[in-house]
């Protein structure tokens, strides 16, 4: 029944992605965080529902008058050059003999990551107002909501014994994985919950943020843990509410602390001597180190895509006694796999992000601190700095939702940069020059 359901399901968002692109998008964006097949058991599990839905979409925005060219900023030159140094790096292991032995993982992931690239350049195209990223981010929230919602009681059921994790073989399927996911998702819960004008989409969205705070204490993911508490410590700082968000903080601490079962806190425990007893962080360790070598060798173009493997760990002296698990961080595997300029473009990404959100945000506090730009732009800061410390411990340098937010910074400058001008002219028009002098061009 449940194939039957999800087969139908997807046909649906087939034929409204080619009639109305942008459901395409949310489509895909279900089907990519939700990963609804990892719920079915048999014909439907096999059906690739991120291409069901994309290549209508894309066929439906050639012939839609509801789109745009992508907006052009430093965010936006920035992601380009990204991706043509994945095509250029790709380029160099099609032709390198030592790196020959990947190649065919090397041009999966590379179509992996193209599409993940290709679907943000599609927001940038139809997303075209605020009320349809305020939809992008319902959608993109409830896939998590219902994830953690279910995990959680699960959790309970089971007296919180076992590592929580996402769908099956999904990307966030593993218990860590999972944890960065939800440490992105929940500043958008947060914050749609904080600016959304539905009252009863917005009591839900309340309900839901302790059931994703505990679902990232259930995953057992240190690095998780690490990056729950840096992105409530960046919810606290953007607030107006500094003493209380920090009482909050303590309070949900010692919440934890107290509820959570025995192996939770020996677990919790090993972050202070991992390195030292942790055949996890001893590994990390291990790994960072091939990383580090690897570079220094090739210090341009690096390895490519999947170039943690075991010939050459082996070239290292490295094989053996550990097991390849892959890059274990995102700023390792850039480097390692992108060579040092690659590192460079996603670092100056990151921070692009940031500092982008931060110059819209206190520029619309002075001149409208009702904006809905506002909680937006506190959104993908926090999420970003979520990304960045758990990441830090996680090979997830291509993570959809990285590239989203991404995506996310571009539209509000876009958004900003429109409503300015909107102001501006109604100023003129109305002979206001006392306005029109505190609204920047």
């Amino acid at each position: 029944m449940r194939d039957l359901v999800l087969a139908i399901a997807l046909l649906v968002l087939a034929i409204l992605g080619f009639l109305r692109p942008f459901f395409g998008l949310l489509g895909w964006t279900w089907v990519t965080y939700f990963a609804p097949n990892q719920f079915t058991y048999g014909f439907s599990r096999k059906i690739p529902g991120g291409e069901a839905v994309v290549i209508p979409t894309l066929l439906g925005l050639l012939m839609s008058s509801e789109r745009r060219m992508p907006p052009i900023t430093r965010e936006t030159v920035l992601l380009v050059i990204l991706w043509l140094w994945f095509c250029i790096t790709t380029l160099n292991v099609v032709h390198s003999p030592l790196l020959q032995h990947h190649l065919t993982d090397t041009l999966g992931q590379m179509l992996q990551v193209s599409k993940a690239l290709l679907m943000a350049f599609i927001s940038l195209v139809l997303i075209i107002d605020k009320n349809k990223l305020r939809w992008w981010y319902l959608v993109t929230a409830a896939c998590f909501i219902v994830l953690c919602i279910k995990g959680v009681i699960w959790g309970i059921a089971t007296g919180g014994k076992f590592d929580m994790g996402g769908p099956g073989r999904s990307m966030i399927g593993d218990n860590n994985d999972f944890a960065l996911a939800v440490n992105i998702a929940l500043p958008m819960i947060y914050y749609l919950a904080v600016s959304e004008p539905s009252r009863r989409i917005r009591l839900l969205l309340w309900a839901s943020l302790p059931f994703a705070v505990a679902a990232v204490v259930l995953t057992y993911s240190r690095g998780g843990l690490l990056g729950l508490g840096v992105l409530l410590l960046a919810i606290v700082i953007q607030s107006k509410h500094k003493i209380r968000g920090l009482s909050i903080i303590f309070g949900v601490i010692l919440l934890v602390f107290l509820v959570a079962p025995g192996k939770w806190i020996e677990r919790m425990e090993t972050i202070r001597t991992a390195a030292q007893t942790d055949a996890s962080a001893r590994s990390r360790l291990f790994t960072w180190r091939f990383a580090t070598l690897f570079t220094l060798d090739h210090p341009i173009l690096g390895g490519g895509f999947e170039t943690f493997t075991g010939e050459l760990y082996d070239r290292y002296g490295m094989g053996g006694q550990y097991i390849v698990h892959g890059p274990h961080s995102i700023y390792f595997q850039m480097m390692a796999e992108h060579g040092f300029p690659g590192l460079a473009i996603f670092l100056a990404l990151l921070a692009s992000c940031i500092l982008t959100c931060q110059r819209i945000k206190r520029r619309w506090r002075k001149i409208d601190p009702d904006s809905w730009l506002i909680p937006f732009c506190c959104m993908v800061i926090a999420s970003l700095c979520a990304y960045a410390t758990s990441g830090a411990f996680l090979g997830r340098a291509y993570f959809d939702m990285f590239y989203q937010l991404i995506a996310t910074t571009i539209l509000l400058s876009s958004f900003s940069r429109a409503e300015l001008l909107s102001r501006r002219k109604e100023a003129a028009v109305n002979l206001q020059p006392a306005v029109l002098q505190t609204i920047p061009v």
